[in-house]
């Protein structure tokens, strides 16, 4: 790192808000196993297939992604942002 810089923490908040998400989501997972919030706890699921193409005249690129989310990753992502600010 150059002396005299401050790092920037735009990378510590991407990375706290998806380790958030993710704790978020095992935390959801784990309650709906047991029955709990199971109502709240149900995924809202994007979807973009993968027959989604680019298509120039030398490359050829597929898109697709899938992306689940619920509450309890939201809340997850919400407080590991919040954490970040704090730090």
């Amino acid at each position: 790192m150059a002396v005299g810089r401050n790092p920037s923490g735009t990378g510590r908040s991407v990375l706290l808000t998806l380790i958030g998400a993710a704790l978020g989501t095992l935390v959801g997972f784990g309650l709906e196993k047991y029955g709990i919030f199971a109502p709240f706890l149900r995924p809202a699921v994007i979807d973009v297939p993968s027959h989604t193409y680019l298509d120039f005249f030398f490359l050829s690129l597929s898109f697709g992604f899938r992306l689940s989310i619920t509450i309890a990753t939201i809340l997850g992502a919400l407080g590991g942002y919040l954490m970040s600010r704090k730090v």
